[in-house]
């Protein structure tokens, strides 16, 4: 799982379905109710098997900072509640040599690693997804308790009354742990339209949100390392599926006399709901969608599919996955870290570059998310469409990329600079009331996309000289 050892609980792993999940046992063997609540929260709302692992693991790791801090399981304040809280990420941020309380406990006592600002934004959505999943259960924890009070002080009383039952010191913990949530609670009562922890700027990698260059996504396939990289690198820049849902295809996915890729789409944020009946039957009642694979990718992907196949894959029992390690018993690749997958990617990047006349910048801190960027930027501005026209409105970018918001396909898929220029132009000449001369804009225009074209054809000729 990737996971980081833990001073104050042990993992118990479990099968939920198709979801490989865990418990959480105290040092007493003792479950954590409160973390099991949240595992299946992330089940129900039909989250990727691999985000429920990440999210699983970065509550572990935050409920054993809280336990070591004394807030989780232990009587304590709502200060101290919220202080434990908010020094978690800025602890796990902290340099090395950083000695305030929570980043000792964080950083010397339990060992844990520090987080980059952009994984830290990801460990801030599972903490505030926790909290929020458990706005509904300390609230019933206080109904269920209201309605105990109201029962003991009913109007009949005996007069000898039985003595009051002694909790077990695993009850008294757990009521600690579910009494952090009602403290949590009530100290935000409007957690539902807000979040309580947040991770403030940017990631430091200039290229985070960047597109790969479309001159160079060849190129970078004939730099992998192996059949299986160039494989998974030429679906995740043909499709647009994220590196997880790339990671997670299996073999019937694959629709190999079609030449058709399908991915899981439990939510209909693709094509889900219109699989032709003839095609759904094949999926076995299960929620996926078509993709729509970039013709000359998708031809890459299935050659490179069958030589990976052929001379690397190896057939495992109960593993439907078709990414592998290449090494020992041939496990899921999307067990290995995943910073070791994005050095891979790396390093045929380095290749790219040595292979250029001059450094291209753009290539610097390019991570395998950059793939799906490229697939968003293309179908937004450069597939054709026929009749001189290219490029996908946003909605239907939106669609394919399997976005359940607008504003996200927005970010991945950004408008052209190019075309964005131009309109500029003219909209300051119209402020300005002046004719715009449409034989300058036009030149202009030209020449921004002469520009363009130029470097891109160079590419071309690069490779075409490569391979002769």
């Amino acid at each position: 799982m990737g996971s980081e050892q833990m001073k104050n609980y042990t993992r118990l792993a479990r099968q939920t379905g198709r979801y490989e999940t865990f418990i959480l046992l105290d040092n007493a063997g003792g479950s954590v109710q409160a973390f099991d609540l949240f595992v299946n929260s992330l089940i129900r709302e039909g989250l990727s098997p691999s985000t429920v692992t990440t999210y699983s693991n970065h509550i572990a790791s935050f409920l054993d900072y809280l336990t070591e801090a004394k807030v989780f399981g232990f009587p304590s304040s709502q200060l101290e509640l919220q202080a434990a809280i908010k020094g978690y990420l800025p602890a796990r941020l902290a340099g090395a040599n950083a000695r305030g309380d929570f980043d000792i406990i964080s950083r010397k006592i339990l060992g844990q690693k520090r987080l980059t600002k952009a994984a830290a934004k990801n460990h801030a959505t599972a903490i505030n997804k926790f909290i929020l999943e458990s706005e509904g259960h300390a609230l019933h924890l206080q109904q269920i308790e209201e309605w105990e009070r109201s029962i003991s002080e009913g109007p009949s009383k005996q007069v000898f009354q039985e003595t009051t039952r002694q909790r077990s010191g695993a009850e008294i913990k757990r009521i600690y742990q579910s009494s952090m949530m009602v403290n949590v609670m009530n100290h935000h009562p409007k957690v539902a339209r807000g979040k309580i922890v947040k991770v403030s700027g940017k990631d430091n990698s200039p290229n985070r949100d960047k597109d790969f260059p479309a001159e160079y996504i060849l190129s970078l396939l004939d730099c992998a390392s192996c059949a299986r990289d160039e494989a998974l690198w030429a679906l995740s820049a043909g499709t647009g599926v994220r590196p997880h849902e790339a990671l997670l295809l299996e073999m019937d996915h694959i629709d190999f006399e079609r030449r058709k890729v399908v991915v899981e789409d439990p939510d209909n944020r693709r094509f889900a709901s219109q699989m032709p009946d003839e095609h759904r039957r094949r999926w076995k009642g299960r929620a996926v969608s078509e993709t729509y694979f970039i013709p000359i990718l998708r031809d890459r992907f299935f050659q490179t599919l069958e030589r990976y196949i052929r001379t690397e894959y190896m057939p495992v029992p109960n593993q439907r996955l078709v990414f592998q390690q290449l090494r020992g018993d041939r496990s899921p690749y999307i067990g290995v870290a995943d910073k070791n997958r994005i050095q891979s990617f790396k390093r045929a990047v380095r290749r790219v570059q040595k292979r250029l006349p001059s450094e291209d910048a753009r290539l610097t801190g390019l991570t395998p998310h950059s793939l799906r960027h490229f697939y968003g930027t293309f179908m937004l501005n450069y597939v054709p469409l026929g009749n001189n026209q290219y490029g996908l409105r946003p909605v239907e970018v939106q669609r394919l990329m399997g976005h359940e918001q607008l504003i996200s396909t927005l970010k991945y898929a950004r408008q052209d600079k190019l075309a964005l220029d131009a309109k500029i132009l003219l909209m300051n000449m119209h402020a300005m009331n002046e004719a715009p001369e449409i034989d300058h804009l036009i030149k202009w225009m030209a020449n921004k996309y002469s520009d363009h074209a130029d470097r891109l054809n160079k590419a071309v000729a690069a490779r075409q000289i490569g391979n002769d």
